[in-house]
């Protein structure tokens, strides 16, 4: 499945169930919506986890070791 699709779909749910949150507590008292608050954070989280986690890791090694290539100065590659 496309990652970016994945996190649209992630993101949406949360939203989702915030609105949903936000329109059941008008008529309601936030002890019986409490569950649909839950799920929106729950959304969020596993959001944040896949956005910080899974999607760096499945990024080029190449791409990391080219940029450590980089961090080395001048002066140090002198001494070597």
């Amino acid at each position: 499945m496309n990652p970016k699709l994945i996190k649209t779909l992630l993101l949406s749910a949360s939203v989702g169930f915030l609105i949903l949150w936000i329109l059941e507590i008008y008529r309601t008292d936030l002890s019986n919506s409490y569950w649909l608050l839950m799920l929106s954070l729950t959304f969020l989280l596993i959001h944040q986890y896949y956005r910080l986690k899974i999607l760096p890791a499945k990024k080029d090694p190449e791409s990391s070791s080219a940029a450590k290539k980089k961090t080395t100065t001048p002066a140090k590659r002198k001494r070597k």
